[in-house]
């Protein structure tokens, strides 16, 4: 059975469209997404907007400043982290009472979906960003890491905040900026109160891209040539033979 802890949640969630209807359909181009959740449990809140998806900013709580996705939106806007303390303080008032009323029911486990990929291809030797992805889970309670060859890494390790989906599901990236070698052994492990097993490990092995030989691909190059100049000349025979066959149906 998986461990559940104690835990109770308040979610706020606000969409914006913004569209242009110069005919009878309306059609949206972007959605501009406001969301913030308070919990019982760490990290107890997060307020995010996003713009079709993508992070814009979040408000550090505990520091109570904004952060920018992209420190460059930080020179030329600006957001009043008071205003969002405020919302974290009613969605905290909200789930006290929602607490009350439920009989301090928990909340429900919905264990993530894993995967493990690299930024770009893979060249032995070289750097490489590695990202594993926690995606589908609730609530926003997860615990992310990397090993290497069975141990503990913990430079050039960076995560995000966590991404929340229309669904009410959450999303976290943790990456891992590395020079892999032929034989290393990378593990994401993570834990979270829906997985039936606790870390559970998804395992990622450097390969390098199958280059063919010059020689090889020479001879490759070569075969396809050869292939097309029977097909043109096949081409040409049956069509020879086309007129042929016309020429003698209208003798007789």
């Amino acid at each position: 059975m998986p461990h559940r802890q104690h835990l109770h949640l308040s979610y706020l969630s606000l969409v914006f469209l913004f569209f242009l209807s110069p005919s009878q359909a309306v059609k949206v181009d972007n959605v501009f997404t406001q969301s913030g959740f308070y919990q019982t449990s760490e990290p107890t809140g997060e307020y995010m907007f996003q713009l079709d998806e993508d992070e814009i900013f979040y408000v550090d709580l505990g520091k109570k400043e904004t952060r920018w996705k992209l420190p460059e939106f930080g020179k030329v806007a600006s957001y009043d982290t008071a205003g969002a303390l405020q919302n974290i303080a009613v969605l905290k008032h909200n789930l006290d009472i929602d607490m009350k009323r439920s009989n301090y029911t928990k909340a429900i486990y919905v264990a993530p979906d894993l995967h493990v990929f690299t930024e770009e291809p893979v060249v032995l030797g070289e750097p490489c960003m590695l990202i594993c992805l926690a995606t589908k889970f609730f609530p926003p309670v997860i615990k992310m890491s990397w090993l290497k060859n069975n141990q503990p890494v913990t430079q050039g390790v960076s995560e995000t905040d966590f991404y929340p989906a229309p669904d009410g599901s959450f999303s976290k990236f943790l990456y891992l900026a590395e020079i892999p070698k032929q034989g290393d052994v990378y593990t994401c492990s993570v834990e979270h109160g829906g997985l039936p097993i606790n870390p559970t490990n998804k395992f990622w092995k450097p390969v390098a891209p199958h280059h063919l030989s010059e020689q090889s691909e020479n001879a490759l190059c070569g075969f396809g040539l050869a292939y097309g100049i029977c097909g043109i000349i096949a081409g040409i025979a049956l069509i020879c033979k086309g007129k042929k066959n016309m020429n003698e149906g209208r003798g007789h």
